[in-house]
């Protein structure tokens, strides 16, 4: 598969796009189970499902972060590195194709 740079280019926004769109939602998703707009009637306390949705919002962060510092700042590069970051990044596109 022969990749230019605006499939790679487009391959970046997308997943940007999804990744920051998953930290709008857990965002909300903590923000209201935390001021109880959310029912936990499901199995634990608040607190527990606080931390769950919290810890599932630090994931998300940590995810677009890994991407972009991994991925994205390597893109482009001459070598194994930017052979690798290319790599990365069709893997990570693979399951919207």
């Amino acid at each position: 598969m022969n990749n230019t740079a605006s499939d790679v280019q487009a391959m970046i926004d997308f997943l940007r796009t999804r990744y920051r769109d998953s930290i709008d939602t857990h965002e909300n998703i903590f923000t209201a189970v935390a001021n109880g707009q959310i029912d936990v009637e499901i199995g634990g306390s608040r607190e527990a499902h606080t931390r769950i949705a919290h810890q599932s919002l630090r994931e998300t962060e940590s995810m677009l972060e890994l991407f972009e510092t991994t991925i994205v700042a390597h893109l482009g590069t001459a070598g194994p590195m930017g052979a690798i970051a290319e790599h990365q990044l069709r893997i990570l596109a693979r399951p919207f194709m």
